[in-house]
């Protein structure tokens, strides 16, 4: 054996887990940006072929794509994508109020728990979002927005309200893309449910930030339903 073939490094592959959350990922991002649409057909077999792995880490992904509430596992029939039902959507909605409440409370009850590295970074969230809500074109201030709130629920350090809430991201982030919901009022919701709720967190105000909290959420459920509303063209 030369000098040169035995420095070589081993190719290391995917587990099947790490191969599991790769096709995930692929699929769900096909979802969120509507390449796959709801009730489409996620064929097993495509999915390998196009994703160059075996049907069993595939078979995990979709199981888990079923959790985030982004595909249908009908048994002996195969896996869909799911429809964007009204009522799923506002099911979301409560549950991500309801867990941005316990990561607060755990939060700001205790002095201790928010970490110079979480509020430099929920700052930053904050500046992009009076500037990004500037612009004409709302994907950044969407984007930065699921951020903050998630910026939130991590800084918490609560594994399972983190875990149920990241959980969640993807069905906002689809109904966002596929609906084309237009958000009227960017820089009002800067400044009163961004840059207004870190000044409570930095004041460590658990009435008011939970006040925020729960009426962002309760905009964004008559917003939804007002935009349901609408006959559509």
């Amino acid at each position: 054996m030369n000098q040169r073939s035995a420095s070589k490094k081993p190719l290391i592959s995917m587990t099947t887990l790490q191969s599991a959350e790769f096709a995930a990922e692929q699929i769900r991002r096909a979802i969120i940006d509507g390449q796959y649409k709801p009730g489409d057909r996620l064929i097993e077999q495509q999915l390998t072929d196009g994703l160059g792995i075996s049907r069993h880490p595939v078979r995990e992904a979709l199981r888990l794509l079923a959790r985030e509430g982004l595909v249908e596992v009908r048994p002996n029939r195969g896996a869909i994508v799911a429809d964007l039902e009204a009522s799923n959507i506002l099911e979301v909605y409560a549950i991500r109020s309801a867990l941005g409440g316990i990561a607060l409370r755990h939060l700001l009850q205790s002095r201790k728990s928010l970490q110079q590295t979480d509020l430099k970074r929920l700052e930053r969230l904050a500046k992009n979002a009076i500037q990004f809500a500037k612009l004409t074109d709302q994907e950044k201030t969407i984007a930065n927005d699921l951020e903050f709130q998630t910026a939130i629920v991590e800084a918490s350090g609560l594994p399972k309200t983190v875990q149920y809430f990241t959980e969640l991201n993807a069905e906002i982030q689809r109904f966002n893309n596929l609906s084309h919901i237009v958000y009227t009022a960017r820089e009002e919701d800067a400044k009163k449910y961004v840059a207004g709720l870190l000044e409570a967190i930095e004041n460590f105000d658990l009435p008011r930030a939970e006040a925020i909290w729960n009426e962002k959420f309760k905009v964004a459920v008559e917003r939804f339903l007002a935009f349901a509303a609408k006959p559509k063209t």
